[in-house]
């Protein structure tokens, strides 16, 4: 089965251009890795500077074997010290849907994170899914992914930052362990702004937006492709 790693690594805001360069150097790595299918890296434009690394792995066993030299969270956790602020979140997941309009160029882009309560897993996924199913249908985005978090060991488990659902307005992070719930990891992208406008305006948008709101606790991180 295929195997998605999310990774968040923030930045030290004095130290872009090293972090830039760093991160150009990892991505060259992460890229030659054996079992490796899919690579997107990210700069995020709020809030703060961080960078979202996406990497899709053919099995958990090939992931396994890349932890020397090419995982995400070995490589920058290998960075010269104060280009990252802290250690790196990662998270390993599963896809649960996906959507690609090739004639769309993503101009714009963002990543929604959201902790949601156990007991609430099963309905905000079903409801998630069917939200971006029939939004899909409109030629509003160009790309489109929903993964869910799976178990992990212990080491390599990552809490999550917390800001308030779009648009655009967020709130200084707080941690929570990822084991109190289920790690949902949703990312869009548009051929431009007035796409994501209309995209979050949509009702059906904003109903999801409101069940996350009551039900988990998420982050948003406005993007930029690499």
């Amino acid at each position: 089965m295929e195997l998605l790693v999310v990774t968040l690594a923030q930045i030290n805001s004095a130290r872009e251009a090293d972090a830039l360069a760093r991160m150009r150097i990892i991505s060259d790595t992460v890229r030659n890795a054996p079992g490796l299918l899919n690579a997107r890296f990210y700069r995020s434009r709020e809030p703060g500077t961080s960078y979202c690394m996406l990497t899709t792995w053919e099995s958990a066993e090939w992931w396994q074997k890349a932890q020397e030299r090419h995982a995400p969270r070995t490589l920058l956790l290998a960075s010269p010290p104060g280009i990252f602020h802290t250690p790196p979140d990662q998270w390993l997941m599963q896809y649960l849907w996906g959507y690609s309009r090739p004639l769309a160029q993503p101009a714009v882009a963002a990543a929604h994170l959201a902790l949601v309560r156990p007991e609430m897993a099963e309905r905000v996924q079903h409801e998630w899914l069917e939200s971006l199913r029939q939004q899909a249908i409109e030629p509003v985005l160009s790309f489109a992914l929903l993964a869910r978090s799976i178990e992990e060991e212990p080491a390599t488990a990552a809490p999550l930052p917390v800001s308030p659902l779009p648009q655009g307005q967020t709130q200084e992070a707080h941690r929570q362990p990822s084991r109190q719930g289920t790690m949902f990891f949703n990312l869009l992208s548009w051929p431009g702004e007035r796409y994501r406008e209309d995209f979050y305006a949509n009702e059906i948008s904003q109903n999801v937006r409101g069940l996350l709101n009551r039900t988990a606790m998420v982050h948003v991180l406005t993007l930029d492709p690499m």
